[in-house]
């Protein structure tokens, strides 16, 4: 993601819960949206995207990467602003 398109994500989420929290700027690319927590709106990062940035910009390997992430960022719970993390699933209809 361009950091012009983040900076706008940031923004548009400010706007529409000025509460809402936010990962660091480093997270950035892994910023896809707002999500719905019990009537509120808050930061949506994609998990993969997350665990890949540690791994290119951490020189972590994959492993570490998913353990750092889980304990650290999903596993960190700073009250009802807290970001969520979507598991991007796809699907292809020739496979059963």
């Amino acid at each position: 993601m361009e950091p012009a398109m983040a900076e706008t994500l940031r923004e548009m989420i400010g706007e529409l819960n000025e509460e809402a929290l936010l990962l660091d700027d480093f997270f950035d690319q892994a910023l896809i949206g707002y999500a719905e927590r019990c009537g509120m709106l808050v930061a949506a990062y994609s998990r993969e995207k997350c665990v890949e940035l540690l791994v290119t910009h951490e020189e972590m390997t994959w492993e570490e990467a998913i353990e750092h992430f889980e304990y650290n960022i999903l596993g960190s719970w700073v009250g009802e602003h807290t970001p969520v993390f979507i598991t991007e699933l796809t699907y292809d209809p020739g496979t059963t």
